[in-house]
């Protein structure tokens, strides 16, 4: 009798189960990618505390479908990088883990350690006929993704998510997106809250190739350090001392984008203002005032085997006599080198781009152990590029790229703001649909800005690179 009503029960459960696979569909979708970089003189001395590491990651993403127009939407990172700095990133495994503290010695393991599943997206998706409901943690990009990159490219070792609740309305070609987003919140309190207003609104009109946008952000907090830690070392403001007020600063992005036959042109220019709610030594006000402008210009190869391309812009850097912080950063997914701004190299912060470095301390990072974590700023950028087409498989592409620093970052003597040339040569192989396997190979002389002016007199050792990586979307 036990035995029947065993089989009975079980009976029953599989029904159920059966029952809800055929209401809810799933719709697995991913990517898996491995690398492999070796950068010969980060610190451009000699000796150069040459770097080499590989990593592998794989995310998977489902999408449940729960209704007609109703969907469920999450992002698991598996094999992600335990270093507090690259946590929330797509960076990915070391290759040769090791063991986890405790698990036993090193030089005589047999196995490596084992990683954690983060959930790094989980969001609501509502379609109707004129528009579009997204709550939860979701991704968040725009135009060309200097400010905001949600990290959609084969090798992007970052992603841009915001918790928050947003409806997209649509009329024809123009779409307009309100959405109320939560930055940080530390408890119930209301006063120990971040909180972003957005506003998108965005015409796309692909008959004629001409897409225009503007996203616009407001992020308050109160002065509780909790939520405002602007001079939070080791990642704080320049300046910044003291908390006296509550965070205020607007970001205001423009983009523009026209396609023909023959040429594409794209601009997105960031325009970042407002208060940090903190004062200096000497009792000033810090606030924001910077910008960014990039552009991005592409011939096709049409009928020839030739494809030229382009990336120009130009981002302010911090004046250091002024109380306020005028250093803008790119995201540290637009890249236009292997080395120049993605790697950090030299002596000296010289692109503003410590603010990006918040867990430097926790994970010990410096030049010679750190990923591509540098970004874009303080500098005017020329990168023309040339692809040539081999075959249906492979392309071969060769970039130059050319920078000057817009500031001279810490008022060193006799400085200089010549960054120097690097050369970029990349062999694409692509053996079938959603795969690719990327060789480059990178060499920088770099200009007289790394010396630090008179007073320094740092080494520029010309620094080379090597990197091959393949992806696998599916």
């Amino acid at each position: 009798m036990k035995n029947q009503m065993n089989k009975l029960f079980l009976m029953c459960a599989i029904s159920m189960l059966s029952l809800s696979a055929h209401a809810i569909s799933i719709d697995w979708t991913g990517g898996y990618r491995i690398e492999y970089v070796d950068i010969d003189s980060p610190s451009l001395a000699e000796p150069g505390n040459k770097k080499s590491y590989g990593l592998n990651y794989l995310y998977l993403q489902p999408k449940m479908i729960a209704s007609d127009g109703i969907q469920i939407v999450s992002r698991f990172d598996i094999l992600g990088n335990d270093l507090a700095a690259y946590r929330n990133s797509q960076m990915g495994s070391f290759i040769g883990t090791g063991l986890s503290a405790g698990a036993g010695a090193n030089v005589t393991a047999q196995n490596s350690d084992s990683s954690n599943v983060r959930v790094s997206q989980l969001y609501l998706n509502v379609n109707h006929e004129y528009g579009n409901l997204v709550a939860g943690r979701a991704p968040l990009e725009f135009g060309l993704g200097i400010t905001h990159n949600a990290g959609r490219g084969a090798f992007d070792h970052w992603l841009d998510t915001k918790d928050m609740v947003g409806y997209k309305f649509i009329v024809d070609n123009i779409s307009f997106m309100p959405i109320l987003s939560r930055n940080k919140q530390t408890d119930f309190e209301v006063e120990r809250t971040s909180a972003d207003q957005i506003f998108v609104f965005e015409y796309d009109n692909k008959d004629i190739g001409a897409k225009a946008g503007v996203f616009w952000q407001t992020r308050t907090t109160s002065s509780d350090p909790a939520v405002n830690d602007t001079v939070a070392a080791p990642a704080g403001i320049p300046g910044a001392a003291t908390i006296t007020g509550g965070y205020s600063a607007k970001t205001v992005n423009m983009y523009l984008e026209r396609k023909w036959t023959a040429f594409e042109f794209k601009l997105e220019a960031s325009f970042l203002t407002g208060q940090t709610g903190a004062q200096t030594v000497a009792g000033e006000d810090v606030g924001y005032n910077s910008y960014a402008i990039a552009t991005e210009m592409l011939m096709p190869a049409l009928d020839s085997s030739w494809e030229y391309s382009a990336k120009l812009g130009v981002v302010s850097g911090d004046n250091p006599t002024t109380a306020n912080f005028e250093g803008y950063q790119l995201d540290r997914n637009y890249d236009i080198g292997m080395l120049l701004f993605n790697h950090r190299m030299g002596n000296a912060d010289f692109f503003n781009t410590g603010v990006l470095h918040a867990n430097d301390a926790a994970s010990g990072l410096t030049t010679s152990n750190s990923a591509d974590d540098e970004a874009i700023g303080n500098a005017m950028y020329l990168a023309p590029s040339v692809k040539y087409l081999w075959s249906e498989k492979v392309d071969l592409k060769s970039t130059l790229v050319y920078a000057q620093l817009m500031t001279n970052p810490n008022n060193y003597l006799d400085f200089k703001k010549d960054l120097g040339l690097e050369l970029d040569i990349e062999l694409i192989y692509k053996p079938r649909e959603r795969v690719t396997w990327s060789t480059g190979f990178g060499i920088l002389s770099p200009g007289a800005a790394w010396s630090g002016g008179s007073g320094n007199n740092w080494d520029t050792k010309t620094n080379y690179g090597f990197t091959t990586k393949a992806a696998i979307t599916f």
